[in-house]
């Protein structure tokens, strides 16, 4: 039974070796390697600190948009009207809210709603539609993709110049084993007949 291990101690041993069987490309593409877990590991915190920032950003900026924005509460003036789209279904929906004394209406894309239902809208200070704002979960969730992406873009940056690496360094290997071939099979341009 053969088996086939693939850890990150076969390539330091590999680079620290001193076989002659170990071949220099052997060493190259273990030092590559080496320097590619390595700058994995360290991206980490740099992932880490850029997450955080990012987080940071976000509660501020939602902290000063609750300044401004806020709920209340609107009727659907009429029955909701039906939109056809291509492999889909909207339905827009009129409503009216009120902000101090004056009263406001808009339509809206909302899943089917009849007249006197009640939702939740988000106004302005001057009492405007606006979008629903993130919330905090929204903005931990797109702090700790973002925090991925710039680890997965330095090991994925790693990982290719490692393949494209590891492509010219067999195409390298091949030609040795030729040239070896060559030189076994014509020994050295003499006779393998001795008689």
């Amino acid at each position: 039974m053969q088996t086939f291990t693939l850890g990150f101690g076969v390539w330091l041993r590999r680079l620290a070796s001193r076989s002659p069987l170990v071949r220099s490309t052997d060493r190259v593409e273990a030092a590559v390697m080496t320097l590619i877990v390595v700058a994995g590991v360290c991206a980490v915190p740099i992932a880490g600190a850029v997450g955080t920032a990012e987080y940071d950003r976000l509660t501020n900026s939602l902290a000063a948009e609750r300044l401004t924005h806020r709920e209340v509460d609107a009727t659907v003036v009429r029955d909701s009207r039906t939109v056809s789209e291509p492999y889909e279904t909207t339905y827009l929906t009129e409503i009216g809210w009120n902000v101090g004394s004056v009263a406001r209406t808009a339509e809206i894309t909302t899943t089917r709603k009849s007249a006197g239902d009640r939702l939740t809208i988000w106004v302005d200070d001057s009492g405007d539609l606006v979008r629903k704002g993130l919330t905090d979960g929204d903005a931990a969730t797109q702090a700790v993709v973002g925090a991925l992406g710039v680890w997965f873009a330095v090991t994925g940056l790693g990982v290719a110049t490692w393949m494209l690496l590891r492509l010219r360094l067999d195409h390298l290997r091949s030609q040795n084993w030729d040239r070896e071939l060559d030189d076994l099979a014509d020994n050295g341009g003499r006779s393998n007949n001795t008689t």
